[in-house]
């Protein structure tokens, strides 16, 4: 379809074009050349622009390039005028503005990359002259963007899910702060201060240290019943450092266990009856008894060694003794990490200690063989789980 005009009487009534400001040369206008120098002024204005960076022939086998303005490498950049440029002859050379803000000419073609070059010109030469100049500005100029070309890697469905939902009052310092890890100090933007959880069922509460060195995997389990008569509330004993609940007036310790420990410096040669552990410094439970030698006897006898009982202010606590003997090997052994045979514990309640409990304990030693080696280093370890009332 032909472009078209608008009719004599409109067009020859039009004093200046509304688009450009580019004003039309009235009828008898005199003089008229002052008046058309001065449409061709304001005409070479509007369209300065378009001749930013265009390629011309020069003569022979050179082109020069015009001076202009264009962004490349991430960076505005002034192009100034360049030419004569020698071209090869019987070749396709292609002009471009590299990603420093250079002029460069290639006859092996484009760069790969479109987001680090400006495209000027293609040009044909025989072997002597040019033969054809095509001018490529309009690849820059009127191109569809895409992630590749802006340097985007994310998907566009990424993109979408990380704004979805961000307000206006959202920055990249309070971003930072929220990502920032222990050390954020992100309270007044983010913070869970509550676990609710709506359910007929018992409410579970994981706190979990991910983290990736062993050491710091620390994980706490809090539990509460499906259903309580009362509230309960969570607080700390500063006289033992344990968390506890409330409930029903009674406080009672959450999770955390005390150890209590007695031991033997140097060979164990005879039977030590009603040694004294320690005072129970917290009620709860105990849980564990641990038997543990630095050197484990060494005898002809392989059932010769150390066996224990133990007792809860006189009543015995264990129903079946610890025991480490010559057949369990020599060195360090202890019957919480293979070794030996660990205790019974009773269950019927001596168990159960208070505050201020006594636990004993009696150590056996056996020596129906030649004992070459004697228990030495003995020590024994009782582990209270804190739970009971305080």
């Amino acid at each position: 379809m032909p472009e078209t005009y608008p009719d004599d009487t409109t067009l020859l009534g039009l004093s200046q074009d509304d688009a450009t400001g580019v004003e039309y040369i009235p009828t008898g206008q005199s003089p008229y050349i002052m008046a058309y120098r001065r449409m061709l002024y304001r005409l070479l204005r509007v369209v300065e622009r378009a001749n930013d960076l265009r390629v011309y022939a020069m003569g022979g086998l050179t082109v020069g390039v015009r001076g202009g303005r264009c962004f490349v490498g991430d960076q505005p950049r002034e192009i100034a005028a360049s030419g004569p440029i020698a071209l090869s002859a019987d070749a396709t050379t292609h002009l471009y503005v590299s990603v420093s803000g250079v002029v460069t000419t290639s006859t092996t073609g484009l760069p790969a990359d479109r987001a680090n070059f400006i495209p000027l010109a293609e040009v044909v030469t025989d072997a002597g002259s040019i033969t054809r100049i095509t001018d490529l500005r309009g690849e820059s100029l009127l191109q569809a963007q895409s992630a590749a070309l802006a340097g985007i890697t994310a998907t566009s469905q990424e993109i979408n899910d990380a704004l979805d939902g961000i307000g206006a009052g959202v920055t990249a310092a309070n971003l930072t702060a929220l990502t920032s890890g222990a050390m954020s100090t992100a309270d007044t933007q983010h913070r869970h201060l509550t676990t609710n959880q709506d359910v007929d069922g018992m409410a579970t509460v994981t706190l979990l240290n991910d983290s990736a060195d062993a050491n710091a995997s620390i994980q706490l389990n809090f539990s509460l019943p499906a259903a309580m008569p009362d509230s309960t509330r969570l607080g700390v004993d500063r006289a033992t450092g344990f968390l506890t609940q409330a409930y029903l007036g009674q406080s009672y310790h959450l999770f955390g266990a005390a150890p209590l420990g007695w031991s033997h410096s140097g060979a164990l040669s005879a039977t030590a009856n009603a040694q004294l552990v320690g005072a129970v410094p917290v009620a709860g439970e105990i849980v564990a008894i641990v038997l543990s030698c630095g050197l484990n006897t060494q005898s002809s006898d392989s059932a010769d060694g150390l066996s224990l009982d133990a007792f809860v202010n006189g009543s015995a606590l264990t129903t079946a003794p610890a025991t480490l003997t010559a057949s369990d090997g020599v060195g360090f052994q202890s019957t919480d990490q293979g070794a030996g045979t660990p205790p019974t514990l009773d269950t019927t309640g001596a168990q159960n200690v208070n505050r201020g409990d006594l636990v004993t304990i009696d150590l056996i030693y056996t020596a129906n063989g030649t004992v070459t080696q004697q228990p030495t280093h003995v020590g024994v370890l009782v582990v209270v789980k804190a739970e009971r009332p305080i």
